[in-house]
């Protein structure tokens, strides 16, 4: 019952936040999260906080992109599309997915 009462006392989690623990996790400087590289490993680390932002926030796709570097809703859906299917796919990646939300739940 306390857990619930300290829970809704919480400020909302914002993208921000996310942002700031995806890339701590990765050991990357959070503006590699929003920049336009293409390199693989920033890109898994984009799309996996960009999902992470679909999913632990209230935020519409369009914010969410705006957040990482003004991109568009249809690149936010790709990203929470490719994250699912590592997912599914690899279980090694749905590990690290699932231990970045438990981190970023924790410390909202």
């Amino acid at each position: 019952m306390l857990r619930v009462v300290v829970h809704d006392l919480r400020a909302p989690l914002t993208i921000d936040q996310i942002q700031i623990k995806v890339s701590e996790y990765f050991n990357l400087p959070v503006d590699l999260l929003r920049a336009k590289t293409r390199r693989q490993e920033n890109c898994h680390a984009r799309q996996i906080a960009m999902y992470l932002a679909k999913e632990l926030t209230n935020s519409s796709l369009k914010t969410i992109g705006l957040h990482f570097g003004g991109r568009d809703h249809s690149t936010v859906i790709h990203a929470c599309q490719a994250v699912e299917e590592y997912i599914k796919t690899d279980s090694g990646f749905r590990q690290n997915v699932e231990s970045l939300q438990r981190r970023i739940k924790l410390n909202s």
